[in-house]
This record gives structure tokens, C-alpha cells and sequence, in this order.
């Protein structure tokens, strides 16, 4: 027989317990995603420190008379998670901070604990005019970044800045006329090219020259075969026949180097 001072606890209503699982289980979700986030958060930074790098380059003049480099970018993730959507970015300037690249590759995917190396492919214009790279001996900053989506929850940015040596295919040119004189009655006058191939690369062209007077048409044209291997030095004189009577006193020698199809002006010297 029951005791009449007892009384069995009321049964709370089905909602109340309800609401009580539900917070239990929000609490536990809420533990789960900070562990995440947080899980996520430290393996980013891991990626950042994974130390990304540009390799090393080959370069060559191309058909459209730009200098082709030829790179790749590497990146390690060490992680538990992918990296999407990860696209780079390249801007490279001259001694003077005249941008001669400023161009993206990618997107690409990074899978969880994969490396990747992206290859890429720069072309950097050599305007006799701006950017020095004819005939200039120089270092270039190399400014490279990249964005992407890491774990679908945060925005990872890496970067990569270098300076890089430019070694000029044309340091220190000169084209230089000599005083006219005249050879089996015909006048002629010699004509001097000197220069260094301080690129990566030979010199394997023509370099094709004017001899510009004041006014009037040219006094004098002619070319040097070139076949300069890199590192080399070059001095070599040509005398070309010159127009009767033409004074090329107070003009300038025009030049060009053609290559691969391509033709690319030179610096312009002038003539005393």
C-alpha cells in the first residue's frame, strides 16, 4: 500500500522536453562548430607559413617581340582541408617602377595535404623606349599574391615579393660612325657595334642599320649578323658604302633587332 505522503513527480509536458533536447543538442552543435572554426582557423595559418615560392625562369625573345618568361608558382597545404578557387596574381616592375606584368593565373584547387605547382607563362614587352630591358642591366620586383577559399569558410592570401636580376641581351649598346673615306672610288664608312649579352639567352638575329642624316634620305644601311652566346661580348666594325655627298653629321643611326620573326627597335644614337 502507497504511502500517502508520497507523490509522484508530474510527467512535463512533451514541449518542455522537447525544448530541453533541442538546447542539449544546440550546445553540443555550438562546441562542434567553434572546435571546427577554430580547427579550420589554425590550419590556415599553416598554409600561409607553408613558405610559397616562384621557381626558377627561362627566358626568350618571342615571335611578337616580347621577352616569353617561362615560371611556375608552388604551394604546399599540409592540411586536413581543400583549397578552392585559389587564383594568383602577377605584377612585375622595372628599376624604374614602370609595371612591365600585372596579370592572374588560375583559379585552381589545392586538395588536402597536396602540393601544387602552377606553371606559368609571362611576357614582358622590351620598348627601346620605357622599359630599359634592350640594353639596361637591372633587378626587377617581383610582386606575387594569391586569394582563395579555404574549408568554404575563409579567404586565405598569400604573397611572394623578390628581386630578380635582369641582365640586358643589348647592355651598354652603342652604334657608332666612323669619319667617310673613300676605297676603290667609292665612298664608304665604317660602321662600329658594341654591346654585351648579359641575358639568359643568345643573340640570334641580324641587327639591321640606318644612317640618318639631318634631312634628306638615309646616307648608309646595312646589318650584323648576330650569333652572341649569353654572357658574350660583341665589337665588331662594318664599312658600308655611303651616298655620295650625304652629311651624316647632326643625324642619328636607327637600328632594329630582328629575331624569331619578330623585329624590335633599339635605342637610337645620335651622330655628332
Amino acid at each position: 500500500m502507497a504511502s500517502p505522503l508520497y507523490h509522484k513527480p508530474p510527467v512535463p509536458p512533451g514541449i518542455y522536453r522537447a525544448a530541453r533536447a533541442l538546447r542539449r543538442i544546440s550546445t553540443i552543435v555550438l562546441v562542434l562548430v567553434i572546435v571546427f572554426v577554430a580547427v579550420v582557423a589554425y590550419s590556415a595559418v599553416q598554409v600561409v607559413k607553408s613558405k610559397p615560392a616562384v621557381g626558377t625562369s627561362t627566358t626568350a625573345i618571342e615571335p611578337n617581340g616580347t621577352v616569353g618568361v617561362e615560371t611556375s608558382f608552388s604551394l604546399s597545404n599540409p592540411t586536413y582541408f581543400a583549397i578552392q578557387h585559389f587564383a594568383l596574381h602577377f605584377l612585375i616592375l622595372n628599376a624604374s617602377d614602370v609595371p612591365l606584368v600585372d596579370t592572374t593565373a588560375g583559379p585552381d584547387s589545392i586538395p588536402a595535404g597536396g602540393n601544387t605547382v602552377v606553371p606559368i607563362d609571362l611576357y614582358l614587352p622590351i620598348s627601346a623606349s620605357s622599359t630599359g630591358l634592350l640594353t639596361e642591366n637591372q633587378y626587377l620586383d617581383w610582386n606575387v599574391w594569391g586569394n582563395a577559399s579555404y574549408a568554404y569558410l575563409f579567404t586565405v592570401s598569400i604573397g611572394v615579393a623578390t628581386e630578380r636580376f635582369w641582365g640586358a641581351p643589348f647592355d651598354n649598346l652603342t652604334v657608332v660612325v666612323g669619319t667617310p673615306f673613300v676605297a676603290n672610288g667609292v665612298d664608304e664608312i665604317p660602321v662600329t657595334v658594341a654591346f654585351a649579352n648579359d641575358a639568359s639567352f643568345a643573340d640570334d638575329g641580324a641587327l639591321d642599320f640606318q644612317v640618318v642624316p639631318p634631312a634628306g634620305a638615309d646616307c648608309a644601311s646595312g646589318a650584323f649578323a648576330l650569333n652572341v652566346p649569353a654572357g658574350t661580348p660583341y665589337d665588331e666594325t662594318q664599312d658600308v658604302g655611303i651616298a655620295t655627298g650625304c652629311d651624316p653629321s647632326g643625324g642619328h643611326i636607327a637600328s632594329e633587332f630582328a629575331v624569331n620573326g619578330a623585329t624590335i627597335p633599339l635605342p637610337s644614337e645620335a651622330i655628332p
